[in-house]
This record gives C-alpha cells, structure tokens and sequence, in this order.
C-alpha cells in the first residue's frame, strides 16, 4: 500500500478531531473519503502531510511509500516527493497577485532546485496533458484571469510536477459546475491509470465518490463507520449511516406514464 493510515486519533485542548482511523490506499487504486461537513475528512488527509493545527496531540501512525510524517525528514521526503495535495478552491492554491507561472514552478525551483527555465518547461508539459492550450500564454497571466476549471487543471498540473505516488484530492470538485467536475473526473480518472497514482478522494457526495472510487470509507464524528466497494455504496448501503448519506441525496422525481 503506498498510503496507510492505521488507529490515527488527533486532539486539541478540549476537543477530539479524529479517533482510530485507519484506511488505506494502493497503486492506481481511488479511494474516497466521504462524510458530513465537520466529520474529520480533511483533517485526515491533513494529517498525512503532518499539517495539524498547532498544540495537537496525534496518535497512531501513518505511512506514505514506506515513509512516516512523524520523522522530520521523513516528513519533508513527503510533503516534496511523494505526496501531493489538490484544494477544493484552486484560488487559495495560487498567490493572486503573482503570475500563474510563478506560483506553480515554485515548489521545482525553490524546494527541488530546478531551474526556472527547466520548471517551465516541465509545466508547460503537465498543463498541456491535462488538457490546457496555449499553456505558454496561461503562465503569463493571473489567476482571476482563468476561469475556476481552468484554475482546477494548472494545480493539478502543479501537483503532478515532482511526479507524486499518492495524490490527495480534498473537495477538489465540489467548486466547478457540473459539466467541469466531469471534465476534471476524467482527467483524475485517466492520470490515474496512465501514472498509477494512489488516489485519497475527499468528498460530501456519496454518490460522486461511488461513481469515482474503487472503494468508499465513510466518516461520522472523527471516525469510519463503513467501508464499501464504490460500486455499491450509493446503490446498496450497509450501513445505516451511509444510508441515511444516501437517501439524502437529491434525486430527480420520477416521471408519470403518459396515457393515451
């Protein structure tokens, strides 16, 4: 498994976030995330980059492609190697007042030692295979001059640069419309298999995350109520909790038969 968390529980003064959370995510494999607002999903893939609020007590472990966050080097191996983390809103990914192109090469240029020439060049690539054109003439402009789907492909691109094995995706649809969130899907879904990329997949949408994942783990209150296979997840809940996630999915009204 290159991702796996195993009885993680996280705390701050007075307040306990997550308890016992253990999943796991291998080679090309999708697995989502799901659950209600405040249930500790981000928090979860937080933690996997060792970004918790300060003064948390964790407990547990985690490994990411044999390395834990837990050790300092360790740690920067994965928050600059390993791992990469894609942001619900793409906007707060970027420096609004710095040009795309310099935002996005930051991380080659100034944590990896690329050459801003170099870093270029390699995004150019990424952002032409997931789909942008003119991908020169984007890195020139600012971020409220791309619109939120285009926004959505350049961090992808930027997250792919070090070529990570794990990507998290926290909410990394859920801003776009619904025919851009396909479109991005489908770029996930195809990077996926071509890169052979451990995907955590973060999410309130059960159905989404049916429709996505291979697998599906469900969060209530900082812990895992369920696990399921994604094909069955939204149609055939187990448990009474996914359930209840399921059936208060908004579903179109059935149509009457016309008569005659």
């Amino acid at each position: 498994m290159l991702l796996t968390v195993e009885n993680l529980s996280l705390s701050v003064p007075g307040h306990r976030i997550l308890q016992d959370v253990s999943l796991e995510v291998g080679t090309g494999e999708a697995v989502g995330l799901v659950g209600e607002s405040g249930s500790g999903k981000s928090t979860t893939a937080r933690a996997v980059l060792q970004l918790v609020p300060d003064g948390a007590q964790t407990s547990g472990s985690i490994s990411v492609c044999g390395h834990s966050p837990a050790d300092p080097d360790s740690c920067r191996a994965i928050r600059t190697e390993h791992a990469a983390m894609i942001f619900q809103d793409p906007r707060s990914s970027l420096n609004p007042v710095r040009r795309i192109g310099d935002s996005a090469t930051e991380r080659l240029v100034h944590v990896h030692g690329v050459p801003k020439a170099e870093a270029t060049r390699r995004l150019v690539d990424l952002m032409a295979e997931v789909g942008l054109r003119d991908p020169e003439n984007l890195l020139r402009r600012y971020p409220h001059q791309l619109s939120g789907g285009m926004l959505q492909r350049v961090v992808i691109a930027a997250a792919l640069s070090t070529d990570p094995k794990v990507l998290l995706a926290d909410e990394a649809t859920s801003a776009l419309d619904v025919t851009t969130q396909a479109e991005v899907l489908a770029l996930l879904r195809r990077l996926r298999r071509e890169r052979e990329l451990a995907v955590l997949f973060i999410t309130h949408d059960l159905l989404l995350a049916g429709a996505f994942c291979d697998r599906v783990y469900v969060m209530k209150d900082g812990s895992i109520v369920d696990e399921q296979p994604g094909k069955t997840v939204f149609v055939d809940p187990a448990n009474p909790y996914t359930k209840a996630l399921a059936d208060a999915t908004p579903r179109l009204p059935e149509r009457e038969p016309r008569h005659a």
